[in-house]
C-alpha cells in the first residue's frame, strides 16, 4: 500500500509539472515519461504501464526516485544496467576487492572451466566448483595441474559502451527529477533520449567522463558547470563517472566536448554544487502543486 501511494504522490507531482511545462496540452491528470516522452493517465499506474525506477541503477546501489514507463525500464534493465553492474562487479574483482565469488572463465592446458575468483586483502583464488562444470572437469584439471600447464583467466564479458549509457541515463533521470519537463522538452536533450534507446551505436563521441580520483558510487551529486565556457552545461557524478548534460538549449555542447577533449581538462573545471534529489520535485514548489 505504501508503495502504491508512492507512485501516487510521485504521478501527482509529474503531473503537476506536465501542467506548468505545457498548459492547455491535457484535459486530464497525465504523467510524461521522461524517456520515450509518451503520456500516461493515472490508470497507468494499475495496469502496469508505470513503474519506479531507480537511480542510478538498483544493481549498483542505488534508490527509487521517479516513475518512467515499464517498457522503457525494463528494455534499460536488460541492455544497460547489467553492464553497468557488471563492470562495476570486473572492477572490484580485479582490484581485489570483491565482496563475493566472482564468476570466470579459466583456461588451463587447453581446457576452459566455469570458475570463481575470491578475492581478499588484495590476494586471490581460484576455486572450480563442480556444479559449474560438466562431469570430469576435476580430473582433468588434476591431471593438468601435476603438468604445471598455465592458468588464463577471463572476467565476464560486458558493453563498455552499454555501461557508460547507463551512466547517462542515470544522470539525464536524476536531473529531470530535479528540473522537470523543462529538461525533458529540451531539443538539446534529444541526443541524450535517442543514444538511450539507440543503445547499440554511439551517437555521440564523449558524455560520460571518468573522475582523476576514485570517490565511491555513494557519492552523487548534481553540479553546474562554470568554467570553461565551452564545457557550460550540467555534469552528475556518480563515484569516479561525471555524466556531462547540456544546458537548455545548448545545441553544440557535445560538439565542443569532442573538438575539446574531457581527460586533459578535467582539473581546471569549476563546478556549483547544486544537490543530489532523494525525491522528485519536478522543478516546481510544493504550494505550486495542483
Amino acid at each position: 500500500m505504501a508503495a502504491q501511494l508512492k507512485k501516487r504522490e510521485w504521478f501527482d507531482l509529474g503531473a503537476s509539472a506536465y501542467v506548468h511545462a505545457c498548459p492547455g496540452v491535457s484535459v486530464v491528470p497525465t504523467y510524461v515519461c521522461p524517456i520515450c516522452q509518451n503520456p500516461f493517465t493515472v490508470e497507468a499506474l494499475d495496469d502496469g504501464q508505470l513503474s519506479v525506477e531507480h537511480v542510478p541503477p538498483q544493481s549498483v546501489g542505488g534508490s527509487e526516485l521517479l516513475l518512467t514507463c515499464t517498457i522503457c525500464n525494463n528494455t534499460a534493465g536488460t541492455k544497460l544496467d547489467a553492464a553497468a553492474k557488471t563492470k562495476e562487479d570486473v572492477r572490484r574483482a580485479m582490484e581485489g576487492r570483491a565482496v563475493r565469488p566472482h564468476r570466470v572463465k579459466a583456461s588451463i592446458g587447453g581446457i576452459t572451466v566455469n570458475g570463481q575468483l575470491h578475492a581478499k586483502n588484495g590476494s586471490y583464488s581460484l576455486t572450480i566448483p563442480k556444479e559449474l562444470n560438466k562431469p570430469g572437469t576435476s580430473e582433468a584439471l588434476q591431471r593438468l595441474g601435476r603438468a604445471g600447464a598455465s592458468l588464463t583467466v577471463e572476467h565476464e564479458r560486458y558493453s563498455e559502451l552499454g555501461a557508460r549509457i547507463s551512466w547517462l541515463r542515470a544522470g539525464y533521470l536524476a536531473l529531470v527529477a530535479m528540473e522537470g519537463y523543462k529538461i525533458v522538452f529540451d531539443p538539446a536533450m534529444d541526443i541524450v533520449r535517442t543514444q538511450i534507446r539507440d543503445c547499440n551505436e554511439r551517437r555521440m563521441l564523449t558524455f560520460v567522463a571518468d573522475a582523476q580520483e576514485e570517490f565511491p558510487l555513494t557519492i552523487r551529486r548534481v553540479l553546474k558547470v562554470l568554467n570553461p565556457a565551452w564545457h557550460r552545461g550540467w555534469t552528475v557524478q556518480f563515484g569516479r563517472y561525471l555524466v556531462n548534460l547540456p544546458s537548455l538549449g545548448d545545441m553544440t555542447f557535445y560538439e565542443r566536448l569532442a573538438n575539446k577533449g574531457l581527460s586533459p581538462t578535467m582539473q581546471h573545471t569549476t563546478y556549483e554544487y547544486v544537490g543530489w534529489p532523494t525525491t522528485p520535485t519536478f522543478g516546481i514548489q510544493q504550494d505550486e502543486v495542483a
